[in-house]
């Protein structure tokens, strides 16, 4: 949280800005609503809370938009749990502002990872206002979460339609075509952008994160130089400040500032059958399916969805900003103090942080590696609460035509997402390349930062962990064969071989939604960052 207090002439810039009238620049502003909104806009935050402190509520109304933006503030300091609070007794307090209520409510959901309640939180604020941009975007990035690409997609695309050169729209846009694309995908949209909106603070911040995030350093922090100036000159001194901070962690000698700006691709893969997907090197800035095959069996009872309880704000890594750091994911064990994940995600790394989707950091070290699967275990100081585990007995074999749904990190640094998102697809075959028999090849898709992560089926079934992709312009070289990307995870049995268990008998349980999926599992899936 970046909090600042003003100088009096700069809250005269922002109370003019906001047509609030004035005596003098000494006359201290009288309290009201409309100062409160500009010192939130400017994320002046505490001089914002000693405003609303002081206004009187006459009526539910008041009461109501004071609460509203207690919950604005709170959200924008990341603390949605503490923010669901206001925005639910604004919901309770008044008709007026309904909209905004259920909004606020539909982004904190979305922020503790209950998309079930995100989702109908953003279509009940949509029914008050068809027109609120922000409520599409809460629905976009549900989807986008669970990896409902074409739903995503085609709801941005819409919303860019609708509202042309809208910054909100094509931030998240050019994420999701990260996500999708890869990152030169995001940062052509951004930079689309930028030339038709070149006073756009928000989507020169969002570029020169893409770019620190590719090795295109020089032209980030010239990015995010841009963007720094830019929320200083809207009065956001708070984001202004951040960015100043960041340019001076990264390179506090002004040299990539001042260096030329040079277009360049990101360099292609070149292993030739099998490409891992390599975590960056440096810190980034603070189908529809086939359903598993149905059981001979009596249909189990409902499954009870644990509903995990993220923290008010996720617990920082204790990292320095731009410090040099490997990523990957991996999956809580029964016990809950030991973790899976690719032996090459945490190769050659000194020191190693842990944090789960519900926001707990970790100090981990590695407590084994195989020598014949890309596997490691690691182990935690202490274990996270109770539920965020997988049960051994879970641990199974993937089938072809089984649900394969790879839960994990993928590009963080490039999408900003601090939660981990769902990839869904289908074993394609229960071997990997060349009929492996330790792995399985799959559709779902994998990015830089999902090495490591599970893949379960829709039954909470851990079916592997993911560990790479083919390399298709490698292969296209050598045998002149076109062919779709296909991923590879290690299967769960080798899990339970290198572990030492023997498996159990499949216990049967029904299927679930991808919403209840993640509701699930988002305390088991973490994020892993290395140190060298």
């Amino acid at each position: 949280m970046f909090v600042t207090r003003t100088t009096i002439g700069l809250a005269v810039g922002i109370l003019a800005l906001s047509g609030i009238a004035f005596a003098a620049p000494e006359t201290k502003p009288i309290p009201s609503m409309e100062l409160a909104r500009s010192l939130i806009d400017a994320e002046q935050f505490e001089q914002a809370v000693a405003v609303l402190k002081q206004l009187d509520t006459p009526d539910s109304t008041a009461t109501a938009q004071i609460n509203l933006l207690f919950g604005r503030i709170y959200l924008a300091i990341g603390k949605p749990a503490k923010a669901l609070g206001f925005f639910e007794e604004a919901s309770f307090a008044s008709l007026d502002g309904e909209a905004e209520a259920y909004l606020g409510l539909a982004e904190a959901d979305l922020a503790l990872g209950d998309l079930a309640k995100a989702r109908r939180n953003a279509a009940l604020a949509l029914k008050s206002d068809p027109d609120l941009i922000a409520a599409h975007l809460v629905l976009a990035r549900a989807d986008q979460r669970i990896g409902k690409a074409a739903e995503a997609t085609n709801r941005l695309r819409q919303l860019q339609r609708d509202r042309e050169n809208t910054e909100d729209v094509a931030i998240v846009l050019a994420r999701f075509l990260a996500q999708q694309d890869g990152p030169s995908a995001g940062i052509a949209e951004l930079e689309r952008f930028v030339r038709q909106v070149p006073t756009s603070a928000g989507a020169y911040d969002a570029l020169g994160q893409m770019k620190w995030a590719t090795g295109r350093k020089a032209e980030a922090v010239q990015a995010r130089d841009t963007a720094r100036q830019l929320y200083l000159d809207r009065g956001q001194t708070g984001r202004s400040e951040a960015m100043a901070a960041w340019i001076k962690a990264v390179d506090p000698q002004g040299k990539l500032k001042t260096q030329e700006t040079m277009v360049e691709e990101p360099a292609k893969p070149i292993q030739p059958e099998l490409q891992k997907p390599i975590p960056p090197k440096e810190a980034p800035p603070p189908k529809a399916q086939p359903r598993s095959p149905v059981e001979a069996a009596p249909a189990p009872p409902p499954r009870r969805v644990t509903q995990a309880v993220a923290l008010a704000q996720p617990e920082p890594f204790p990292i320095a900003p731009g410090s040099p750091i490997m990523t990957g994911s991996g999956v809580v064990l029964e016990g809950g103090r030991q973790i899976i994940t690719n032996r090459h995600v945490v190769e050659g790394t000194t020191t190693l942080y842990v944090r789960n989707g519900t926001g707990y950091v970790r100090k981990a070290r590695v407590a084994k590696v195989s020598q014949d699967d890309d596997l490691a275990l690691l182990e935690i100081d202490k274990a996270f609460p109770e539920g965020a585990v997988t049960p051994i007995s879970e641990i199974v074999q993937p089938t072809a035509g089984r649900a394969a749904i790879v839960m994990g990190y993928p590009l963080i640094g490039i999408l900003g997402d601090e939660q981990p998102a769902l990839t869904e697809g289908i074993v394609a075959k229960a071997a990997g390349l060349g009929n492996d028999p330790n792995t399985f090849q799959m559709t779902t898709k994998i990015n830089k930062g999902n090495s490591g992560g599970p893949v379960f089926d829709k039954r909470g079934h851990l079916l592997g962990v993911a560990v790479g992709k083919t390399d298709n312009a490698a292969i296209y070289q050598k045998t002149g064969t076109q062919m779709e990307d296909m991923n590879i995870g290690i299967k769960g049995g080798r899990i339970l071989a290198f572990l030492g268990k023997v498996a159990a008998a499949e216990t049967a349980a029904p299927e679930m939604s991808l919403e209840d999926l993640y509701q699930q599992m988002l305390p088991r899936a973490v994020l892993i960052v290395g140190q060298k």
